[in-house]
């Protein structure tokens, strides 16, 4: 029964081949691949939008440097049933009452206009200080920006090596599961000749029954990949998707300068406009204990029924000194100061952390791309092995338990060459990451 159970999963793992064969897919390169992210990825949409804000908010705060120009006009209709109308002189604060002309009602019109002028001439460097700070903090936003290209580029790139290492791991199971199942019809013979025992036939068929299931999980996974990557180019999957491609990885330059690279990434640059930013909310802060000067140019007309037409205008200059706030300009320097040195020190904390990661990244990224050669050596190795192997064995020169050893051997090495060589493609995304690099225009 239970030899009929494997033969069984056997048989449907054939047909699961068949079918992913006849599934309509559509192809996709690395440059479609990043096309696609680079104009529909959530995250680098929202990013995009950050920097158009803070870009609009550093051009707004020069609004300070030009004068402010205010306009007003007013209409007034004013109708006095008893025959008496009522109207204010705004300028000699008299009220005057008649009647006009014997009528038992009569109508009053009244029209104002205004135009004010008002510039600042000096606010103790308030404004001065709301730009620095307001475009450091866009230069900060655009620096932000680059480090979610480079997390897209990084993810893109892993989730497209995902991809690529699933669809071989489903042609490499599928080969495992031919050469399980020949090696397994080459016991039973010798079963069935009397030339070998119950038990390695039946370990003979638990290993192609493992190596089917093998191959039913990297389908699934290539499902689970493609998602993956649909994701972080921000699509939704209509059919299956095949990356076309190769696990392959370019060797980097020996011994880069690491200090060198820290101070070149965008991590780093946003860090320097954070401090700039808090070095500008200081002179923000002091601004309170400075002097306000402005002044305002303000012209009228006015204009009604009954009265003669008037104009008028204005000037002024104002001074207002700030004499005590119960002590909050102090306490907001204080803490402007401590927000300077704190961004200082978040400078170089990420100075050295991007230092940390750069040499990390590059010693994994050399290990992976050697263990790469060192893998395809043992792959070629083994299969050799295999060969000679499967000749001795059938001729009855080695055990089974030798056998079997050597076939287990080779199919652990060739999984994981396939492995290294995706791990050294990710690795690659990751030194890439840390230097500030990517993909995304």
């Amino acid at each position: 029964m239970r030899s009929f159970q494997l033969l069984l999963l056997v048989g449907f793992g054939q047909v699961a081949v068949a079918q992913a064969q006849e599934t309509p897919t559509d192809s996709m390169s690395w440059e479609q691949c990043v096309k696609t992210a680079t104009l529909s990825n959530p995250a680098l949409v929202a990013s995009h939008e950050s920097v158009r804000s803070y870009e609009a908010k550093y051009g707004g705060s020069y609004s300070s440097y030009f004068p402010q120009v205010t306009a007003n006009a007013s209409g007034t209709y004013n109708h006095n049933a008893s025959g008496q109308d009522t109207s204010f002189n705004s300028t000699s604060g008299t009220t005057y009452v008649g009647s006009f002309g014997g009528s038992s009602s009569n109508m009053l019109h009244q029209y104002s206009a205004s135009l004010t002028v008002s510039q600042t001439l000096y606010d103790g460097g308030l404004t001065p200080g709301n730009v620095a700070q307001s475009g450091a903090n866009y230069r900060a936003q655009v620096a932000g920006q680059m480090v979610e290209k480079t997390l897209v580029s990084y993810d893109l790139k892993s989730a497209f090596a995902q991809l690529l290492y699933a669809q071989e791991l489903v042609t490499l199971t599928e080969q495992i599961v031919k050469r399980r199942r020949s090696d397994a019809d080459m016991i039973r013979l010798k079963y069935d000749g009397g030339r070998e025992n119950k038990g390695s036939w039946m370990l003979s068929e638990s290993d192609c029954a493992q190596a089917v299931l093998d191959f039913h999980n990297a389908q699934r996974n290539v499902t689970v990949s493609q998602h993956q990557l649909a994701e972080v180019m921000g699509v939704r999957l209509k059919r299956s998707v095949t990356a076309i491609g190769q696990l392959v990885t370019q060797t980097p330059a020996v011994a880069p300068d690491f200090d060198k690279l820290a101070v070149q990434t965008p991590t780093h640059f946003e860090e320097v406009k954070n401090a700039e930013s808090a070095k500008a909310g200081i002179t923000i802060a002091r601004a309170g204990w400075q002097p306000t000067v402005s002044t305002s140019l303000s012209v009228q007309r006015q204009d009604d029924s009954f009265f003669p037409k008037s104009s008028g205008w204005n000037a002024d200059v104002s001074v207002s000194l700030p004499l005590f706030d119960g002590g909050k300009t102090y306490f907001d320097v204080r803490s402007a100061e401590a927000s300077l040195r704190q961004a200082l020190a978040n400078v170089q904390s990420s100075d050295d952390s991007s230092v940390y990661t750069l040499v990390q990244n590059y010693s994994t990224l050399v290990s992976d791309i050697e263990a790469v050669t060192v893998n395809q050596s043992t792959v070629a190795a083994q299969k050799v092995r295999s060969e000679i192997g499967t000749g001795q064995y059938s001729n009855g020169l080695i055990s089974f338990t030798d056998f079997n050893l050597i076939e287990n051997d080779l199919v652990t090495a060739e999984k994981q060459e396939l492995l290294s060589r995706r791990d050294a493609v990710i690795a690659e995304g990751n030194w890439e990451y840390a230097q500030g690099k990517g993909v995304i225009p």
